[in-house]
């Protein structure tokens, strides 16, 4: 099936989703229970632009990308589950006033491999962006801001 489709980044999606189904133990090194305390991340649109323009990537990793609309400063606070459920990690990016701040996946999971997803709490005006980083290809992935308010969802996150 994945032999006939020629984008790298289509692949790359098709074998994250196919990786939800799978056992995650079948491609991926345990995740071994890590400290739960929060990692402040600070990267701002300098460091993506560097993310971004990087041509040569050994790994695939997920950006979570948060642009702030309003007037004040917003801490986004962000926890990633594995495909069992389970906590990987937690995270606080603080947002400036009409700003972006951006966090990766294996800032989650201190590096080690995970497929899951991450639930922000981010504010009313914070919105929320995902873009999968993979060898010679960016894949925007779905986020959604649910109706509880100031929460978003990124249904599909990973670092391997």
């Amino acid at each position: 099936m994945i032999s006939g489709i020629k984008s790298l980044g289509t692949k790359a999606l098709l074998t994250l989703l196919l990786g939800l189904l799978l056992p995650i133990g079948a491609w991926s090194q345990t995740i071994a229970p890590v400290d739960m305390e929060e990692l402040d991340i600070v990267r701002d649109a300098t460091d993506l632009r560097g993310e971004l323009d990087r041509p040569d990537r050994d790994t695939v990793n997920t950006a979570l990308v948060f642009s702030n609309l309003g007037g004040e400063d917003a801490v986004v606070g962000c926890a990633a589950f594995d495909s069992d459920g389970d906590t990987v990690g937690r995270i606080l990016i603080r947002v400036p006033a009409r700003g972006l701040r951006f966090a990766l996946a294996s800032d989650l999971s201190r590096n080690l491999d995970f497929v899951g997803h991450v639930e922000c709490r981010t504010g009313l005006r914070v919105m929320g962006s995902a873009i999968l980083l993979a060898p010679s290809s960016l894949t925007d992935l779905i986020s959604r801001k649910i109706r509880r308010p100031g929460v978003t969802i990124f249904p599909v996150v990973a670092t391997y």
